[in-house]
Parts: structure tokens; C-alpha cells; sequence
């Protein structure tokens, strides 16, 4: 028997979620600045909103073939665990898997075969996206079972491991892309479209590595169970035990796996509709599409995704410590505790992290895009910015009402909202432009977050005189932050030039550390900071 693994603390698996998806989305967005470089200036617009529309494509039969598992099994995991049936975990990791394998052959099967038609539906008839959707298709045959097998991790709480998984898949993954483009592009003075269709196949070879590795954690996590942990049958109720069948799995995945796809699939709504009404109302060229688009729905997507990656640290840290909690019947005023912990966590979080791009937008579209274009693009960020926040929100919202079994409100929501951004994207994108498609999709997840929040503290009780102060502390010290970065900008930007990737870059740094210092200090000085020592021991189950 191995020595008995440590499970992670909801702190520690929210700090390492987040240091792994950031790391991750940094690589996704530090890889733009060769990819760029090589692609070249004549071609890297048309590049990019290629690579864009090509992986919201494949994002959606991303979602489709991990079904919202990682999330449902992570749930269903620790509510076993928390009351000692392990070997109800063990089958539920097994059947999900063989389940889950085969829907993966099968968007495999639809994304190759039918690319073509894929293409026609979901990328407004570009065939430039076909064979790079063939390419994609390898990938969707692991993708499921590592998606089974990061939820199985996280459920036994040991979510560090699988937050470091992402990291593998991800370094793996921009290694090759920008292996292939080099070779392509500098070597073999090759054309766009070969280096982006190779760029593609990176995603197979990251998910197989990820998946290897956690194989190997998942031995250790087993060995790490001893026999006191496991509840005998003469211990548990005797309807405990659950019948454990696709349609269960289903039931259990599909409002996890709507939460998950509402982004993806509202980005490829905005990929086909602002081409529509760009080409037949406006009747803009191809390259005007082309640069607007990949403006707003590939590289200020790509930076935004940064502040994502922190809301889903949050929240793939609440799924299984709430399951386990409903599960064990805790009452309603440790529940309440408990949100209110994680509702100050996530604005203390997310709030300065948002500002933080915000301040240095400009600086950030011209390090990993373009300096001609950070005027307009940097202002593309800064809406965006907005749009990433308030997802963040109703991210977490959403699988919260889940967990605490509000299924028909939470799947309500997500409806309205979907409706919302219909209603909004044509009037809002004929008279703002490239800011319309996501500001129709902010204001859409401000009315949701807004439903999801009342009811939630309408059963819970969460907001007090005593929350509230705590939220307003955040709030000043991330706005003074704000505008200490903003004015240390102004002035630094008169003795270095932004004008060059090197000149923003280390702009980027001087602010990104000022402004860390600023809230750190101000959080410290008003005892904001005092949360992470309040999460600190909270254990997940």
C-alpha cells in the first residue's frame, strides 16, 4: 500500500487551478507572438480568423464528446467518496469511460467525414476550415476519456494533479504548432493554410500526453485509499447503491455540458451571423470580415481567456466541495458559510485580474498582435474584458444552482440568455460594429447572473451588511489599483516605447507587478486579503 495520498484543500486546488490554466492560457496566447511573426503580416489576419472559426468548430465537438463529464463525474465522485463508496466511484469512472469512448468515435466520425458540411453550418460556407476540421477529428478519439478521467481525479480531490495535466497537454501542444509553422513557413516557405491545418494536429499530441500522465495518477490515487476509508455494505443504507447506465450519465452530464457550451457556441453564432450581416447588409470584403473578426472573436478572445481560466479554477473547486456537503446533509448555515467564502474568493479574485488587462490593453494587443492595429484593438479587449467578467459570474452561478438542485431554473437561465444574445446581435452589431457581438453577449450574462444570484440567495441567504462591506473593500482596492496602472502607464510609456513587442512587453511587466503590489497592499491594509486564510483549511470533503 502506497503512502496514503493528501487530498487538496479547497484553497490549494483553487490556487492550483488557477496557476495551471493561467500558465496554460499564457502559452495560448504568448505562442500568437512567432505564430504571428512567421505566418506574417500580409497573411496573419486571414490566419488568424481561420484558427479561429477552425477551434470554435472544434470547441463545440469538444464540449459534445466530454459531455459536461469532468464536472458531472467530479461531482458524483465525491458525493461516493465523502460517504466512503469507493467502489461505486470505481464504476462509475468505468462506464463513463467506455460510454464516453464511443460518443468520442462518433464526433470523429461526423468532424471528418462531414467536415464539409460542418463547415457550411458553423462557418458560414469557409472551406478554407475542412481540412483543418479533419485534423481535429484525431483528437476527438482521447479527448473523452481524458475528460472522464480529469473528473475522476478532481472527485477524489486531488485536483492539483489534474490541473497539472493541463499544463502537460498544453506546453505539448504549442511545441508542435510552432514547430510545424516554423518549419513551414521559414523553412519550406510554405503558405498559411499548410501551417495552420498542421497547427491543428497539435491538439491530438498534447491530450495524449496529458492522458498518459494521468494514467499514472490515477494508479496512485487508487493505491492511496486504505481499507478504513471504504465503507462496508452493512455500513450504508441499502438504496444507496445506484444504477449506473447511460441515460443516468446523461442526466447527471447534460447541464453541466449546456453551462460549458454556452461560450463555444455563442462564438460560433457571432462567427456566422457577423459574417452574414457584414456580407449581405454591409457588403463588407472578405479581408474587412476577415480583420474585424478575428479582432474580436480569436485574438481578444484569446487574451480574455486568461480571466476564464480563474473562474474555472473557482468553480471546478465548488462543484465537488458543495456535492459533497448536499450529500452529507450538512445544514444550511454551514452551505451559507460556505458561499459566502466563495462569493468574496471569486470578486477578489476576478476584479483585479480584469482591471488589470483593461489597464494595459494597449500593450497587450501589441505584444501579441500588432502595433497598428492596439488603438482599436486594445479598445475590442477592454469590452471584451467586461464580456469575460460577467461569464465568469454566471459560470459559477450556474453550476452552483446545479449542485444545489435548481436544474430547471439553471437550464431556464441559460435559455433566456441564449435568447437575449439572438434578440441583441443584429441591432447591436449594425450600430456598434465589431464591439456589437460582445456586447450583446456581456449584457446577456448580466440578466442571467443577476436571476442565478437571487435565487440563490434567496434559499441560502448568502448577502449580509457584513459581505457587503467586504465586496465594497474589493471593489475600492481594485479601482485604485486601476488607476495607479493606468497613470504608471502614461508616464512609463514617455521613457519606453510601446511601439515594439520588447518595448510592450516590458511595460506589461513593470505594470503587471505595480499593479500586484497596489492590491496586495490595499487587501492587506483592509484585511481583504484575509480570505485565502479563511479557504485555506476548508477541506473539499
Amino acid at each position: 500500500m502506497d503512502k496514503k495520498m493528501k487530498k487538496d484543500s479547497l484553497l490549494k486546488s483553487s490556487l492550483w487551478i488557477s496557476i495551471s490554466g493561467i500558465i496554460s492560457r499564457i502559452l495560448a496566447v504568448v505562442y500568437i507572438i512567432p505564430w504571428n511573426i512567421w505566418i506574417g503580416p500580409l497573411a496573419v489576419n486571414a490566419a488568424n480568423a481561420m484558427y479561429g472559426k477552425v477551434y470554435n468548430i472544434y470547441n463545440l465537438f469538444l464540449i459534445i464528446a466530454t459531455a459536461g463529464i469532468p464536472s458531472a463525474i467530479s461531482k458524483e465522485v465525491a458525493a461516493h467518496n465523502a460517504l466512503g463508496r469507493f467502489d461505486q466511484s470505481e464504476k462509475l469512472f468505468k462506464k463513463y469511460s467506455f460510454y464516453m469512448t464511443l460518443v468520442g468515435i462518433g464526433c470523429a466520425a461526423i468532424m471528418f467525414f462531414g467536415a464539409k458540411y460542418v463547415a457550411i453550418v458553423l462557418a458560414a460556407g469557409d472551406m478554407r476550415v475542412v481540412t483543418p476540421i479533419k485534423y481535429l477529428s484525431v483528437a476527438m478519439l482521447i479527448i473523452p476519456a481524458l475528460g472522464i478521467l480529469r473528473g475522476y481525479i478532481q472527485g477524489y480531490a486531488f485536483i492539483s494533479y489534474s490541473a497539472f495535466s493541463q499544463v502537460i497537454e498544453q506546453i505539448a501542444r504549442v511545441a508542435y504548432m510552432l514547430y510545424a509553422t516554423y518549419t513551414i513557413m521559414i523553412l519550406q516557405k510554405g503558405n498559411y493554410i499548410s501551417a495552420v491545418n498542421q497547427s491543428t494536429l497539435a491538439s491530438f499530441i498534447g491530450a495524449t500526453l496529458a492522458y498518459v500522465f494521468l494514467l499514472w495518477i490515477r494508479v496512485k490515487v487508487r493505491r492511496s485509499v486504505t481499507i478504513d476509508d471504504i465503507k462496508t455494505k452493512d455500513d450504508l443504507p441499502t438504496d444507496e447503491t445506484i444504477d449506473i447506465n447511460f441515460g443516468s450519465m446523461l442526466r447527471s452530464a447534460i447541464p453541466f455540458l449546456l453551462v460549458d457550451t454556452i461560450m463555444t457556441v455563442l462564438q460560433l453564432f457571432d462567427q456566422t451571423t457577423f459574417t452574414w450581416i457584414y456580407q449581405l447588409i454591409l457588403h463588407a470584403s472578405e479581408k474587412t470580415i476577415d480583420n474585424l473578426y478575428a479582432m474580436f472573436g480569436f485574438q481578444a478572445n484569446k487574451i480574455i481567456m486568461v480571466l476564464v481560466s480563474l473562474a474555472i479554477s473557482v468553480s471546478a473547486s465548488v462543484i465537488p466541495a458543495l456535492s459533497a456537503m448536499v450529500s452529507k446533509k450538512v445544514s444550511n448555515e454551514y452551505i451559507q458559510n460556505f458561499m459566502r467564502k466563495i462569493v468574496q474568493f471569486t470578486v477578489f479574485i476576478i476584479l483585479p485580474a480584469t482591471f488589470g488587462v483593461m489597464a494595459i490593453s494597449r500593450q497587450l494587443w501589441t505584444a501579441f498582435v500588432f502595433y497598428d492595429q492596439s488603438i482599436l484593438g486594445s479598445k475590442v479587449l477592454i469590452v471584451s474584458c467586461f464580456e469575460a467578467f460577467f461569464y465568469c459570474l454566471f459560470m459559477i452561478l450556474e453550476n452552483i444552482l446545479q449542485v444545489t438542485h435548481h436544474m430547471k431554473k439553471s437550464m431556464i437561465y441559460l435559455a433566456i440568455a441564449y435568447l437575449l444574445k439572438i434578440v441583441l446581435q443584429l441591432p447591436l452589431t449594425l450600430a456598434l460594429g465589431v464591439y456589437g457581438p460582445v456586447v450583446a453577449t456581456t449584457i446577456a450574462f448580466v440578466i442571467m447572473s443577476h436571476f442565478a444570484f437571487r435565487l440563490i440567495n434567496k434559499q441560502f441567504a448568502i448577502v449580509d451588511k457584513e459581505l457587503g462591506k467586504k465586496l465594497i473593500r474589493i471593489l475600492i482596492d481594485g479601482v485604485i489599483m486601476l488607476v495607479v496602472v493606468v497613470v504608471a502607464n502614461l508616464l512609463i510609456v514617455q521613457v519606453i516605447s510601446d511601439a515594439t513587442k520588447v518595448g510592450a512587453i516590458i511595460v506589461i511587466a513593470i505594470c503587471g507587478v505595480l499593479g500586484i503590489l497596489v492590491y496586495g497592499f490595499l487587501s492587506y491594509k483592509d484585511g481583504s486579503l484575509n480570505i485565502l486564510k479563511d479557504i485555506r483549511d476548508t477541506k473539499i470533503y
